[in-house]
Formats: C-alpha cells, sequence, structure tokens
C-alpha cells in the first residue's frame, strides 16, 4: 500500500505540473530570487529588480492559474495559448512599470497598483470559469472548494514547515552541525512557494460542469458561519448603529476611521452571507435568506454614513489614493445592497465582478485613484501657497538658493523667508500635503513652480547624505520651516527671534552678560564692585541695584510684535527690532534679546522662555541708548 500511494501521489502532482505548468514555474521562479536576495543580503547594490522580478512571479501564480482554468473550460488549444501568451505580456508590462533603481522619480504608486492587480487577478480566478454561464450553484461549490484548499495547503505547509524546523534545530543541537540561521527562512519559503503552491493547485476540479450538480455542503463551514462569523458580524453592527446614533443625539460629526471600519465589516457581512448562500434553499434553513435580506436593508444606513465621513474628510483635506478607495467601495457597496435588498437578486457572481470591474476602471486613466488623488493635493497645495503670496503666477516667490557644500549636502545662506506668511494649520497642511506627495506619487507635478532644477539638487544631495527627505526640502526651498507647529483652540504658540549676527560687536561696551528667562528666573552679578540682580516676574525683567532699578517688558514687547505679524507663529525680526535700552545709575544697559517663546490665551501675550545678551557700557564712554 506505500508504494501505491506513493505512486498515487506521483501521478497527482505530475497531473497539476501538467495542468498548470507556468503557475509552478513562476512560484519556482520567485522562490529563487528570495533565496538568492537572502544569500546576498548587503551585497546587491541595487535590489529592486529581484523584488520586481519576485512580486511578477508571485503574481503569474493566479494569473497562470486563471489562464488555464479558462483554456480547459472553453476547450480549445488555441485559447489556450492566447491565454497563456496574454498572461506573459500583462506580467511583463507589469514588472516594467515597477521602479528599477532608487532615484527621487520613484514612488509607491506602482507598488500600490500592483496591490491593486493582485487583488483583481484573485477575484478573476473566482468568477471567469463562470462567465459564460449561470450555474450559480457550481459557482458557490468552486469557490467553496478553493476556499478549503486554500485553508488546507496553508495547514499542511505550516505542520511541514514545523517539522522540518524543529529537524534542522535538533540536528544543529544533537551533532553540532552549526547550521546557518539563513535556512530556515529559505526553508519557510520553499514550502510557502513551491509546495504550498503544487499542492493548491493540484486540487482545483477539473471538471467545472459537475459541480452544477453537488447539492451536499459541508456541515462544518455551516456551523463555523452560523456560530462564529455572524454573531460577530451581528456584534460590529450593533457598535457601529451604537455610533450612528450618538452622531444623531450629540450632533458630532462621525470621525475619519468610521469610514473604513464600515467599509471592512460590509466587506465581512457579504463574505459572510456568501458562505452559507446555498444551505438557505435546504428545508429548515428559511432564516438564512431572511438574514442576508435584513443584512443588505441593514446596510443602507451605514453606507450613508460612510459617505458622510468620507465627504467632510474629502471637503476638509481633498483626494488621496485611499480617500477614492473608500468611495469606489462605497459605490461598490451600494451597488450590491440595491441588487440584493431591493431588486432580490440572487446572481452572487455580481459580487466578485463588479467589485474586479470597478477596481481595473479606476487603476488607471485620467479618472483613476492615482491621477486624481494628485491632481486633488497638489490643486490643494497650489491654494494655500498662492492665497498666501507665496506662490504667484506659478512661482515661488522668495526661493530658497541652494549651494552644495561638500561635506554638508544642501546649504543655503538664509531660510524660511516666507515662515511669517502662513498660519499654524496652513503650514502642518502644507507639511501633509508635501509628505503624501512624497509617499505616493512624487514631486513632478510642482517642480515648474521652482526656479531651480529640484530633481538635480536632491540627486546630489543624495550623493552626500543617505535618507534625504524630500519634501523638507521641497518646503524649505519654498522659504518655509518642515516643523509641526501646535495647535490647541484656546492655546497659541509664537516664537520670536532675532537674525542671527555672524559678528557681534562689543567695543563700545564694558561687560556683557548672558541671560534666560523662564527657567531659573534669576542671575546675580557684580559689576565693579556693585552687586546687581536680574529678574523674571511673567515676562517683566527687572534689573536692580544699590542704585535703583529698571524694568525691560518684554510681554508688552511680545504683544506688539505679534500685532505686527498676524497669525504667524515663527517669526524672524532684525536685531533693532529685539533690543531694548535704558540706564541705570552710570550704566546704560542696552538688553539684545536672541528668542521669545510665548503662549497667547485671548490678546495678551505670556512669556514663557527667553534669552539673550545684556550689555553694560559707562555713560561717560559715550554710549548712546537711543541708537
Amino acid at each position: 500500500m506505500r508504494f501505491i500511494s506513493l505512486e498515487h501521489l506521483w501521478r497527482r502532482s505530475w497531473a497539476a505540473l501538467l495542468r498548470f505548468p507556468l503557475s509552478i514555474l513562476s512560484a519556482a521562479i520567485g522562490v529563487t530570487v528570495a533565496i538568492y536576495l537572502i544569500e546576498m543580503e548587503g551585497k546587491v547594490d541595487n535590489v529592486l529588480p529581484y523584488i520586481n522580478l519576485l512580486l511578477a512571479a508571485a503574481l503569474g501564480i493566479p494569473l497562470f492559474s486563471c489562464a488555464a482554468i479558462l483554456s480547459e473550460r472553453w476547450d480549445g488549444a488555441l485559447v489556450k495559448w492566447a491565454s497563456a501568451l496574454a498572461a506573459m505580456v500583462l506580467l511583463g508590462l507589469i514588472y516594467l512599470s515597477l521602479p528599477g533603481t532608487d532615484e527621487t522619480h520613484n514612488t509607491t504608486i506602482p507598488y500600490v497598483r500592483y496591490g491593486l492587480f493582485n487583488v483583481i487577478v484573485h477575484l478573476l480566478v473566482s468568477f471567469a470559469p463562470f462567465v459564460r454561464v449561470r450555474q450559480l450553484n457550481g459557482f458557490w461549490n468552486y469557490n467553496k472548494g478553493l476556499f478549503i484548499r486554500i485553508v488546507t495547503a496553508g495547514l499542511y505547509s505550516g505542520v511541514l514547515f514545523a517539522g522540518l524546523a524543529l529537524a534542522i534545530v535538533a540536528l544543529n543541537e544533537l551533532f553540532d552541525m552549526d547550521i546557518d540561521e539563513k535556512r530556515f527562512p529559505e526553508l519557510f519559503i520553499i514550502i510557502m512557494g513551491v509546495f504550498n503552491t503544487w499542492f493548491f493547485v493540484a486540487g482545483i476540479p477539473k471538471d467545472l460542469d459537475a459541480l452544477e450538480e453537488v447539492r451536499e455542503y459541508p456541515n462544518g463551514l455551516k456551523v463555523f458561519t452560523q456560530y462564529i462569523l455572524l454573531p460577530l458580524l451581528l456584534l460590529y453592527l450593533v457598535i457601529l448603529y451604537g455610533y450612528g446614533t450618538k452622531i444623531l443625539l450629540a450632533w458630532d460629526w462621525p470621525r475619519g476611521i468610521v469610514a473604513y471600519m464600515i467599509s471592512c465589516i460590509a466587506v465581512l457581512g457579504i463574505f459572510t452571507l456568501l458562505l452559507i448562500h446555498p444551505y438557505g434553499g435546504q428545508q429548515g434553513n428559511s432564516w438564512i435568506r431572511k438574514v442576508g435580506l435584513g443584512y443588505y436593508w441593514a446596510l443602507f444606513p451605514l453606507i450613508g454614513l460612510l459617505f458622510i465621513a468620507i465627504w467632510l474628510r474629502l471637503d476638509d483635506y481633498g483626494i488621496t489614493v485611499n480617500r477614492y478607495a473608500v468611495v469606489v467601495l462605497g459605490v461598490w457597496l451600494t451597488v450590491v445592497a440595491v441588487y440584493f435588498a431591493v431588486m432580490r437578486g440572487e446572481n452572487i457572481k455580481l459580487i466578485p465582478v463588479t467589485l474586479a470591474l470597478m477596481l481595473g476602471l479606476t487603476s488607471f486613466g485620467p479618472w483613476g485613484m492615482f491621477a486624481v488623488g494628485e491632481r486633488s493635493q497638489v490643486g490643494r497645495l497650489e491654494q494655500l501657497l498662492t492665497s498666501a503670496g507665496i506662490l504667484k503666477d506659478g512661482k515661488v516667490q522668495q526661493e530658497t538658493q541652494w549651494k552644495l557644500d561638500e561635506k554638508e549636502g544642501l546649504v543655503a545662506d538664509s531660510l524660511h523667508a516666507n515662515n511669517t506668511l502662513l498660519a499654524d494649520s496652513l503650514n502642518n497642511e502644507v507639511i501633509s500635503i508635501l509628505n503624501y506627495l512624497d509617499n505616493h506619487h512624487g514631486f513632478a507635478a510642482i517642480r515648474p513652480w521652482f526656479g531651480q532644477d529640484m530633481d538635480s539638487l536632491i540627486t546630489l544631495a543624495e550623493k552626500k547624505k543617505t535618507n534625504v527627505n524630500e519634501a523638507r526640502i521641497y518646503m524649505q526651498t519654498m522659504g518655509l520651516s518642515y516643523e509641526y507647529r501646535a495647535q490647541e483652540s484656546m492655546l497659541q504658540h509664537i516664537q520670536f527671534s532675532a537674525t542671527a549676527r555672524t559678528v557681534t560687536p562689543v567695543g563700545a561696551y564694558d561687560y556683557m552678560v548672558d541671560w534666560s528667562g523662564g527657567s531659573d528666573g534669576r542671575i546675580e552679578f557684580e559689576l565693579d564692585g556693585t552687586a546687581f540682580t536680574w529678574t523674571d516676574n511673567r515676562g517683566v525683567f527687572t534689573l536692580s541695584s544699590a542704585t535703583g532699578e529698571v524694568k525691560f517688558a518684554l510681554d508688552s514687547l511680545a504683544k506688539r510684535l505679534a500685532a505686527q505679524n498676524g497669525q504667524a507663529t515663527y517669526i524672524t525680526l532684525d536685531q533693532q527690532e529685539m533690543t531694548l535700552r535704558d540706564t541705570l545709575g552710570p550704566w546704560n544697559v542696552v538688553l539684545e534679546i536672541s528668542y521669545i517663546y510665548v503662549q497667547r490665551t485671548g490678546t495678551m501675550p505670556q512669556v514663557t522662555g527667553s534669552n539673550g545678551v545684556l550689555f553694560f557700557g559707562r555713560k561717560d564712554d559715550g554710549l548712546n541708548t537711543a541708537n
């Protein structure tokens, strides 16, 4: 019996190889590339071509499987070769669309698009063999078989890996074989790549027409769905309806995360109903159809909440790839709910078909999620900068001019010339938009705004330093500081700073004293035998000695400067505007302020920190305090 079992195993494996040769070959290529990357870790200068080949090979597994199933379904040599050739061409195009070098123009969008294609291809596997026939029962049995085969293959692969990994550990410990730790991830890749794929495709049914006549459904699947998935789904629905009730009672706008929660729960519910769909036709299971109908009706308020939540985000922050995807998913959920609840439809093939079509249509073109997301965010950025006067006639005003330093990379004589033109909230929006563009689309759309060749500058900077933050460089080139500014509804933080001096003339003074406020708040020192005390009382500094005292009101200065500079919070001023003068006894006293940190509630600023320098010059030296 042992040899018969081995022979049977060999026949099944060989039959699967003949039936799905390109799928297994794709798995083998992907495994080979992955093992090569592990072995050559740190030795390959550019890993992207290998990663791209690995991704293309991984996508080839379901794509070639679908082509093979279609060729069997439509029974034609021409279909077989044409579908295989079309799959090869598509994989080649996808590989070429992925970034091949780590340059500044590379973004994550090609990989996001690859993820979409992966979802579409797997959906295609689920319904493509049944496009030309109705066979709803056969369609369900076919997908049930795929689902169970995936679970079984994963279980077998996991047990096999665990067993072999323990065997390697035993050999290593008992026989001191000093086995390289890389063998564990390589073993996992081989099992999950080759064995798992081979085992899965070997179980794909060949006679799909016969599945239409199968009326026996696994009881375990019904039990799992009825007693695990459905109660969880009910719990999630209660939570979401409770949140919707809270919105109505408190008139509190829905949070952005609720759109994603509704999307996930709605998809989970549809998947749950698909699992138990045929059981509804059996005697004593009429409740399944009623639950399904009730679920789809219950989706409508949640879909409305989803659209309200995502609309608020779109209205405030514009369109991004993620928000576009949520809108697409909301439209798809609406179509599915209308079909099954209002129209009382029964064709469950509509679910994967419509989802694949919508994802496919929105994954490319000027109407697609990537193009629309980029246009929306670039448009928001242009509007913000134009309103602030930073962008005029399509060009950045007071653009920071960069020079390349051999050690430091990009340096500039002056930065942040436009800082005072943006309020905190708008400054933070600019940072968010630039980060989004950096992570998804790149900066090609805004490069014409600059007089310098930004791409070349960043390329040169990357040669001097690693991990160059392009968003930071673009923002600094706009004359803005790449720093999130704290925002509070009743409390605002302001920083006044004097332009840094390269050289400070001190010849006209006799003494110089460094000081800071907001920490110790008190300094004691002695000049020519006279004791002085410098104290801070809520932004009013007092300099006192035996001959009297003078006060320097930094809070009044801060109030005046804040009124002059509007809503700006990071303000750089000429040193003359940050200088106060007075006399005390025989001394002319000049207070040069470097920084003032302010918290503002209402209209009166409260100084929380400051520092600078006190200069003392004898009156008989002729120091003029008016200058």
